[in-house]
Formats: C-alpha cells, sequence, structure tokens
C-alpha cells in the first residue's frame, strides 16, 4: 500500500492467483510496470499465504528446449484467500483500482450466487461497495480464463449475481472485455522451485514453469486507466473473436489432429508425432485449409504457425497426445467442423475429413481394446465402436459430431477416406 500523503499507484485486482496466472497476466502486468496488484486465491488460501511469507515475489521458469531461463516476478503488493471478502470489496471500492483480471477456470463462470462459492458473486458484492463509496471512476473486468468469448460469459455471470442497483449503475461504469490467451504452464515440481530459490537468492514456494511462447490479444476497449500491457507484447484490437478462431483452428486444430493421427502412428507425445514426417506433413494440410478461413496476413499466419512448431517440438515441455485426446467429440465440433463447413462441405476439405477419419479410428481401437473414451460421450462413442460394418460404425461416430456439417455427406467421405 502506498505510504499516507503520497498518490497511490493504480491497482490491479485479480481473482484466481493459480499458476497461469502467475505465469500469464501478472508477468505481463509485472513487465507493464507501474501498478500495484492485490491478488486472491481460488480454492484453497495456500497459495496466498505463501505469497504473503515470499513478500509477492515468485521464480518464473521459462523452460526453452535446451535450457531454463528464471525471472523474479514482483508485482504483487497483498494477496488474500478467496473468502476474504472484507480486504475485496475494501480493494474494489478503491479509486484506484482500475481493473479487475480473472483466472476462475470454466467452471468458475458457472458456480452460482453464493459468496462462499462464487467468484463473479463475490465480485458482486465488491462492485456494489464501490458503487456505495461514490466512485465513479470506470473500472475494467477483463476475463484471462480460455473461454470463448470469455468477456460476455464473465459479463452474463456478474450481471446474475448483482443487486438491482448496481445492475443499473454497471453499465456507466464498468467495462468488461474479452481477451484471448495462450501459454503452456505445467505443474512445478520441487527441481524447479529449487532452481528459482538458487537462481533468485530466496526461498520460493510459489515457482511457475512456462514455456518461451505467450500470447495475449484483448479487446480494445478500456475507458479508463489500464496498465500498458502491450509493451509487454500483448496486443489490442478490435476483434478479438478473429484471433480466437486463428487460435482454435490452428493451434487447437492441429492438437487435436495430432493427438488421434499420432497415436495412430504409435507417439505418445507431440514432439514425436511431429517428428514423423508422414504425420507433419497431413497436419500441415490441416492448417492450410484452416488459413483459407482466416482473415489474417499471410506473413502473420506464417509467424504463428512456424511459433506453433517451435512449440510443438520442445521435448521438455512435450504434452502426452492421450491426454490432448479427450473429449474428442467436443472438440472436433469447434476446432475442425467450422473449417469443413466453411471450406463448403467434405468434398473441398480433405484434410478436415482425414482428422475426423483419425478419430473415428483412433477411439474404435482404443475402445475395442477395452479402454474407456474419455469424452462426454463415452457411452455412445463405445456403442458406436463396437458395430462390426464399417458404414454403420461411421455413420454412427460421425452423428455423435452435431450438425455442424451434413453428417451423412460426413460419414461418406470419411468412409471414402480409408477406402
Amino acid at each position: 500500500m502506498s505510504p499516507a500523503g503520497t498518490v497511490p499507484r493504480p491497482r490491479l485486482v485479480h481473482l484466481g492467483i493459480g499458476a497461469f496466472a502467475r505465469a500469464h497476466t501478472l508477468a505481463y502486468t509485472a513487465r507493464a510496470g507501474g501498478w500495484d496488484v492485490t491478488a486472491f486465491t481460488g480454492r484453497t488460501p495456500t497459495i496466498a499465504q505463501t505469497l504473503t511469507a515470499q513478500g509477492g515475489r515468485y521464480g518464473l521458469v521459462v523452460r526453452g528446449p535446451e535450457t531454463d531461463e528464471v525471472e523474479e516476478i514482483a508485482v504483487i503488493d497483498e494477496a488474500f484467500p478467496a473468502e476474504d471478502l472484507r480486504a475485496l470489496r475494501r480493494v474494489i471500492a478503491d479509486p484506484a483500482t482500475a481493473v479487475v483480471t480473472l483466472t476462475i477456470t470454466e467452471k468458475g463462470y458457472a458456480a452460482g450466487s453464493d459468496p462462499a462459492a462464487s467468484a463473479p458473486a463475490r465480485l458482486a458484492l465488491a462492485l456494489r461497495a464501490r458503487r456505495e463509496a461514490g466512485v465513479e471512476e470506470p473500472i475494467a473486468l477483463v476475463s484471462c480464463d480460455n473461454l470463448v468469448g470469455n468477456g460476455e460469459v464473465l459479463r452474463r455471470a456478474v450481471l446474475a449475481a448483482l443487486d438491482a442497483g448496481t445492475r443499473d449503475w454497471f453499465d456507466a461504469h464498468v467495462d468488461v472485455v474479452s481477451t484471448m490467451v495462450d501459454r503452456i504452464t505445467p505443474v512445478a515440481g520441487e527441481e524447479e522451485m529449487a532452481l528459482a530459490s538458487t537462481r533468485l537468492g530466496f526461498h520460493d514456494r510459489a515457482t511457475v514453469v512456462t514455456e518461451p511462447f505467450h500470447e495475449w490479444v484483448l479487446e480494445d476497449s478500456f475507458r479508463g486507466r489500464r496498465p500498458a500491457w502491450e509493451a509487454a507484447g500483448a496486443q489490442l484490437t478490435g476483434d478479438v473473436a478473429l484471433h480466437e478462431r486463428r487460435k482454435l483452428r490452428l493451434l487447437n486444430g492441429a492438437h487435436t489432429f495430432l493427438a488421434y493421427a499420432g497415436q495412430l502412428a504409435g507417439h505418445e507425445r507431440v514432439d514425436q508425432a511431429v517428428a514423423d514426417p508422414a504425420v507433419r506433413a497431413a497436419m500441415e494440410e490441416v492448417w492450410a485449409e484452416a488459413r483459407a478461413t482466416l482473415d489474417l496476413p499471410e506473413a502473420e499466419l506464417d509467424e504463428y504457425t512456424s511459433a506453433l512448431l517451435t512449440r510443438f517440438r520442445n521435448p521438455r515441455l512435450a504434452d502426452a497426445l492421450l491426454r490432448i485426446a479427450a473429449d474428442g467429440s467436443e472438440k472436433l465440433r469447434v476446432r475442425i467442423l467450422p473449417v469443413i463447413a466453411e471450406r463448403g462441405g467434405p468434398g473441398r476439405s480433405p484434410a478436415g475429413v482425414a482428422a475426423v477419419r483419425a478419430w473415428t479410428d483412433w477411439v474404435t481401437a482404443r475402445s475395442r481394446a477395452g479402454h474407456r473414451i474419455a469424452d462426454p460421450r463415452a457411452e455412445e462413442i463405445a456403442a458406436a465402436a463396437a458395430l462390426a460394418e464399417d458404414g454403420a460404425r461411421v455413420r454412427a461416430l460421425v452423428a455423435l459430431l452435431g450438425e455442424e456439417t451434413d453428417p451423412e455427406a460426413l460419414a461418406a467421405a470419411v468412409l471414402s477416406a480409408g477406402a
């Protein structure tokens, strides 16, 4: 906090101070400079206690293909458990607070109206305190969770929890900002904590591990103050949705393809799959079709896919294909099927068809080997995979993907792709 008699620095409040927030949102804020951060935990108070004991400092271990870099992040000056509503009301009602960022996971936006369990409900109470304190300065709520249209999701969740008076006050005083975030953040172990402690010279129990790549695209709709995140590499834009589609169709679409085609080729990790010339060539066809649906400069798309290849090849952050393969019926629906539809159907999207074919072959082989498929439609997938006749099996599996493209035409194309 600022000493008595001095002008307070602008303040950012963060809800959900987990590993991703410390590797991404707060790293950007620290590099932007000039702001203090009050952080609140998500599910448990432990990290608040740890950060308080460390004076808000922690180590960021950036794991490259061969070596690690360690950076000290020292932007947090207060850390509280989520249930400390008095502290939350105090800082939100402070005119120096201009931004609230959130990493509360997808489930956090649907947690209901009980402040004991819901971050949006706690935020609603704090915004009421700001209104009742007569604060006129605008405040921005910024979702940093990996959700399509995360700003609108946040807006709905907060409005549903507000009292009538604060709901009437809301639009004139609160901006809700959509963002697109991207940075891999695996769990830090004792080895990484020891490395950070040695490099930084203090006993660090809040270490986070991440990759060199980082991306943050924010809707340029702030009426009030905000950190100069663009100085740390963030991008302000009028169209976050376009960048969300780029990520879904190029990063996530390639991951989904690799999960199935890579395992069918005998690989276990992403880096192994992209090192296979046949798998990589097929993945690049998936990219080519997806790129044709994105209204972005070719140079930007080239730079993005090149960065993706570098990330995929990093053996020290390699992800397991089996983990990525989970929830395929949901992922294909948003990552692959829209590309097929926008390309004009299965006949004009052979790479998209190949991705669906890889999924049908993989779930069939895995189910027939006695393994349960990690998917919301696991029982239906198992029943379809058990069908002996190929045509019936593929049609039943493709039908589970929904109506985003003509299921009969897609099934026929999948069967032809395997002929």
